[in-house]
C-alpha cells in the first residue's frame, strides 16, 4: 500500500509590486524614484512550527497535535487568507513536499508505466500490468489482490539471484526480496538447494530442495 507523507509546507506568493511602500520601501519619496520591477516576485512564505513555543522553547510537532498535516495546512491556509486582500499579492497557493513510499518495506513508491509493463525485460511475469508497484512481493501482492490478477508465486519454487549465480533462494526466504528472479519447476530441471545462511556456520544454512514441497506449503 502507498503512503504519503508531507512536510515543507509553505505558502507561495506572487507580487506585482506597483509602489514603493509594497516593498516596505517607506518614507523615502522626497529622496527617491521608484521603478517596478519589470516581472512578478514569487517568495516562499513559512509557516511558524507547531513545537515553537514561547520563550525559546521547542518541542516535536506530534506532542502539540494528532494531525500534524492538517494543523500545518490550517495554518498555512490562515496566511494565504490573510495575504489575498492585499492589493501587491497576485496569486498565493499552499503547497507542500509529498514523499511516497511503500508500507510494507518502506522504499520509495514506483510503479510501471504501459511501455515498462508491455517490456518483459521490466515485468514480473506475463500477469504484470500498468500502475502495479515494483518496490517488493508484498506490494505486488495486494496491488494484485484487489484486481483478482494470479499472485506472484503462483507456480513458484525458487528465486534466483541474477547477479551470483550461484545463490538459489526456497519461497521461504527469497519471497519479497527485490530483483530475484522467480523460477518454476520448469527452471530446475536438476532441482537445486537453498543457499540462504551463513556459509561458514552450518546452523544458520537452509539446505531445503527447493522441489520439495513442505508441510503446509502449497505448490
Amino acid at each position: 500500500m502507498k503512503e504519503t507523507y508531507r512536510d515543507e509546507w509553505r505558502v507561495m506568493v506572487t507580487l506585482k509590486p506597483r509602489r514603493p511602500a509594497d516593498l516596505g520601501l517607506t518614507g523615502l519619496d522626497e529622496l527617491a524614484e521608484f521603478i517596478a520591477p519589470p516581472g512578478p516576485i514569487t517568495i516562499a512564505v513559512l509557516p511558524r512550527r507547531l513545537g515553537k513555543l514561547s520563550a525559546g522553547m521547542s518541542v516535536p510537532d506530534d506532542m502539540v497535535s494528532r494531525d500534524v498535516d492538517g494543523a500545518y495546512r490550517q495554518r498555512c491556509d490562515e496566511i494565504a487568507a490573510e495575504l489575498r486582500h492585499r492589493p501587491q499579492v497576485d496569486e498565493v497557493t499552499v503547497t507542500c513536499t509529498e514523499t511516497h513510499t511503500c508500507s510494507h518495506c518502506r522504499c520509495g513508491w514506483e510503479t510501471l508505466t504501459a511501455a515498462e509493463a508491455a517490456d518483459p525485460a521490466n515485468r514480473q511475469d506475463e500477469h504484470s500490468i500498468e500502475g502495479e508497484p515494483v518496490c517488493c512481493n508484498w506490494a505486488i501482492d495486494e496491488f494484485r489482490a484487489e484486481r483478482g490478477i494470479p499472485r506472484l508465486d503462483d507456480g513458484v519454487v525458487a528465486y534466483r539471484n541474477p547477479d551470483r549465480s550461484g545463490v538459489l533462494l526456497c519461497r521461504e526466504h527469497g519471497y519479497a526480496w527485490a530483483g530475484l528472479v522467480p523460477l518454476k519447476s520448469d527452471d530446475l530441471p536438476d532441482g537445486g538447494l537453498c543457499t540462504y545462511g551463513d556459509p561458514a556456520d552450518a546452523s544458520t544454512q537452509c539446505g531445503r530442495d527447493v522441489l520439495i514441497t513442505e508441510a503446509g506449503e502449497s505448490a
